[in-house]
């Protein structure tokens, strides 16, 4: 974890939680999640989820996730994904896939995914490469040390690893509110993190795909239900922590 003016070269299989003004050279197949003012040098297959006002220069085949006000510039075969208002420069055989009409995007090769209809679930579900089995899904919340959501908007909910968690104002339709609010991302939980800026836990937790409502006015993705199952703790990489571990 990499934080304040932090230098930080990452290489092989590592991972890295880079925030404040730290500094990463991340290559090989190393993972980093950049926040705050971080910036970031990627090559060789390294991933970058970028969010904030994080920088990222990606070359090789890295992969970059941009979100918030990150500014990317890829080049090689590198690939980027630019949501929120993120601004992204490419080369020519860089593809962008662009996920949001606030995102500024320069050259590239632009994958315009921001007229999808992701309106029902098993088209939101398939486009995220969600799996429905046995009817239902897995997705992510994230939250503080306490575990708790919504005590911004009056209604304090408990996610519990092992309980179901209900809401008492259920509303089906396609805006924020009147639900659990949840995000796609697989196999790790950085998008629901854009919603929680401060979280410190993950929870993966199962919804009843007959019954979530994609949300999708745009931003970074995510949907509502009326209740979930909560399953187990993830790290910010979306590994299961163990009960041990999760324990505090």
């Amino acid at each position: 974890q990499a934080s304040g003016s932090a230098t930080v070269q990452a290489s092989g299989s590592a991972t890295v939680q880079a925030s404040g003004s730290a500094t990463v050279q991340a290559s090989g197949s190393a993972t980093v999640q950049a926040s705050g003012s971080a910036t970031v040098q990627a090559s060789g297959s390294a991933t970058v989820q970028a969010y904030g006002s994080a920088t990222v220069q990606a070359s090789g085949s890295a992969t970059v996730q941009a979100s918030g006000s990150a500014t990317v510039q890829a080049y090689g075969t590198s690939g980027v994904h630019a949501h929120g208002h993120s601004t992204v420069t490419a080369g020519s055989h860089v593809a962008v896939h662009l996920h949001s009409g606030q995102a500024t995007v320069t050259g590239g090769v632009i994958i315009d995914v921001t007229q999808l209809d992701l309106t029902t679930a098993a088209a939101w579900c398939d486009h995220h490469g969600l799996t429905v089995t046995d009817g239902t899904v897995i997705l992510y919340k994230a939250l503080g040390d306490d575990l708790t959501a919504g005590g911004n908007y009056g209604k304090p909910t408990v996610y519990t690893v092992g309980d179901t968690v209900t809401c008492d104002d259920w509303d089906d339709r396609d805006e924020c509110g009147g639900g659990l609010h949840f995000s796609p991302t697989s196999p790790t939980p950085h998008m629901a993190t854009q919603y929680r800026y401060d979280a410190t836990r993950w929870l993966a937790v199962e919804v009843d795909a007959a019954t979530l409502r994609p949300i999708t006015g745009g931003g970074t993705p995510k949907a509502k239900a009326p209740a979930c199952r909560v399953l187990h703790e993830v790290d910010a990489f979306g590994r299961r922590i163990t009960v041990t571990e999760a324990t505090r």
